[in-house]
């Protein structure tokens, strides 16, 4: 299974958080699944992290982005931003974006991992929480 994660779900998982609902959890930890990580979810920690709002480096997240066998670092192109709704606020609409591109390109079903109501109630792409 293909799944794209929104910035609080993965910064939840890594830091163990009980935030995270067990069925995204489970999603998350399963190695045979394939973790979409937008770049945007990383410049989102990156800025949260020097703004002091979590403790989660950026370097660790990149680590674990860098060495993790399952994890994909998807890139912000013309075809995120193509795919990318426009009825939603400019980070949730790239993730959103990348989970549709993700779909296409993998010619199979992508779900996006999140809390956030705004893209719940679009109900553009399937997610999971």
């Amino acid at each position: 299974m293909y799944v794209v994660t929104d910035t609080h779900p993965w910064v939840w998982f890594l830091t163990a958080s009980p935030n995270l609902s067990n069925k995204s959890k489970s999603a998350l930890s399963d190695p045979s699944n394939i973790i979409i990580i937008p770049s945007i979810v990383m410049m989102e920690i990156r800025y949260l992290y020097e703004k002091k709002r979590i403790k989660l480096t950026f370097e660790k997240v990149l680590i674990q982005v860098e060495t993790a066998e399952n994890i994909l670092l998807y890139p912000l192109d013309i075809s995120v931003v193509t795919n990318s709704p426009i009825n939603l606020d400019i980070h949730d609409a790239i993730i959103v974006g990348t989970a549709i591109q993700a779909a296409k390109e993998f010619g199979q079903k992508v779900l996006l991992i999140t809390k956030d109501k705004d893209i719940m109630e679009a109900d553009i792409v399937p997610v999971m929480w």
